[in-house]
């Protein structure tokens, strides 16, 4: 009987039997007891396997925790705009001016001056109101412009803070994913080492070519490639019996119409848009202007006669005689009109982006899906051919049946490749908004 085993060891090459001689009999054993350790994974009872697959909705919250770190700032912002126009309402267009000095040609007898009008000292102070450079003067327009401008450092500020976020939460979904596929990678290089340690114990004895042996070898390579890869050391996978993820549709027309109207880049362009135009309004010949009433007293300082004083009251006048103030606004104007455009092909530049990621976000959909299904018919078809091993006569290819179980474990990476992928294509949808999160616009259905 051991004879007629030896004999069908030989002539199946990667066939270990129970009559094998010890060596052999040993290596049989532990597969016999990796197969049963894989069949409680695949087979096991749980309804859910919420280790594999979690709810990218539950995954992204962490951004939006973060995200709440921003009201500081803003409120910094909010403040410094308060005060600018407070400022700027505080602008009286008065100045207050004087002036004194002592006349030295007195005791040179120069002064010409006759003897009622001649003097020694004087002191003088005027109050001139600039009107046309006071608050009063565009007032709500340059309360406008200001506002306009905290917008823009609001924005500017968003979207620093939200490119330091979708950094930290890339890593937090890099993690995540890392855990996952860890856990499945690890069996599958177990097995992978199993069927190297066959496949080298047969080489050495002469009875397999070495072909088989070298894909295996690579394919053991990648794995550890993959695992060294990764910036943490995870756990195995302990129940792989119920392949399940989501498939994430996207309102694509709300989310276009949304970011149409809120996305950073294309708000910003809006905002200095908006500004020019209002610096358009703000700026007119009046405001080259310098119409000033003033009242002035002055003191004087006599030798012959008493002191005496004087109040004058008048208007200051300064009327340029240029046509700058309506040059320049041509040119804001011009400026406008380029922001304007370069606002158009900005937007007709994202709808391109994001039209082209959602239609990967399907295809990834779809491709789960068919990944899911896949998993469905191998995990069938495994608790089949167990069932055929258990109830087989004889030997059978212990390398064939644990390449089935790699197959489904290979199934298992994919799909969560795919998922990998197609939430990093949220992250990148998150991108375009900074008050928003993208799951906002997203329906999960478990599949």
């Amino acid at each position: 009987m051991k004879k007629l085993l030896v004999i069908f060891f030989v002539f199946c090459a990667t066939t270990l039997t129970y009559a094998q001689q010890d060596g052999s009999l040993r290596l049989f054993d532990t597969f016999e007891q990796r197969f049963v350790a894989l069949d409680s994974l695949i087979f096991a009872s749980a309804e859910v396997d919420t280790a594999i697959v979690d709810s990218p909705s539950v995954h992204f919250q962490h951004y939006w925790i973060a995200q709440d770190t921003t009201s500081k700032a803003d409120s910094l912002i909010t403040d410094h705009v308060k005060a600018e126009v407070r400022a700027m309402k505080h602008e009286t267009g008065l100045a207050l001016t004087g002036q004194t000095y002592y006349r030295l040609d007195e005791g040179l007898a120069l002064d010409e001056d006759d003897a009622v009008s001649r003097y020694k000292a004087k002191v003088q102070v005027e109050l001139r109101w600039n009107f046309l450079n006071s608050s009063i003067i565009h007032r709500q327009g340059r309360k406008q412009a200001i506002e306009l401008q905290g917008d823009m450092e609001r924005i500017e500020m968003d979207k620093a803070n939200l490119a330091r976020l979708l950094a930290e939460n890339q890593e937090f979904y890099q993690q995540k994913y890392d855990s996952l596929l860890s856990g499945i990678l690890q069996h599958r290089l177990i097995n992978l080492t199993l069927m190297n340690d066959a496949q080298m114990y047969l080489l050495e004895h002469g009875n397999i070519s070495s072909d088989e042996m070298l894909d295996i070898i690579n394919d053991k390579a990648e794995a550890e490639r993959a695992l060294m890869a990764m910036s943490k050391t995870y756990p195995l996978a302990d129940d792989l019996s119920h392949p399940s993820g989501l498939v994430v549709e996207i309102d694509s027309v709300g989310l276009l119409d949304y970011i149409r109207q809120h996305h950073a880049d294309i708000h910003l362009l809006q905002l200095q848009s908006d500004l020019l135009a209002q610096q358009m309004e703000n700026h007119s010949y009046w405001t080259k202007l310098n119409i000033s009433p003033f009242i002035r007293y002055s003191y004087y300082f006599r030798t012959d006669l008493a002191n005496s004083t004087n109040v004058d009251f008048g208007v200051n006048f300064n009327i340029p005689i240029t046509g700058e103030t309506g040059k320049k606004r041509v040119a804001m104007d011009a400026k406008r009109m380029i922001i304007d455009h370069e606002k158009e092909k900005t937007t007709k530049k994202i709808e391109e982006n994001i039209r082209a990621i959602l239609l990967d976000i399907e295809r990834l959909n779809r491709i789960s899906t068919a990944e899911l299904h896949r998993m469905h018919d191998l995990k069938r078809y495994l608790q089949i051919r167990s069932n055929a091993y258990l109830n087989r006569k004889g030997g059978y290819n212990i390398i064939l049946r644990t390449k089935e179980y790699n197959t489904y474990l290979l199934c298992w990476e994919k799909f969560l490749s795919y998922q990998y992928q197609r939430d990093c294509l949220l992250m990148t949808l998150q991108t375009y908004l900074t008050d928003m999160s993208i799951f906002d616009f997203c329906i999960g259905t478990i599949i």
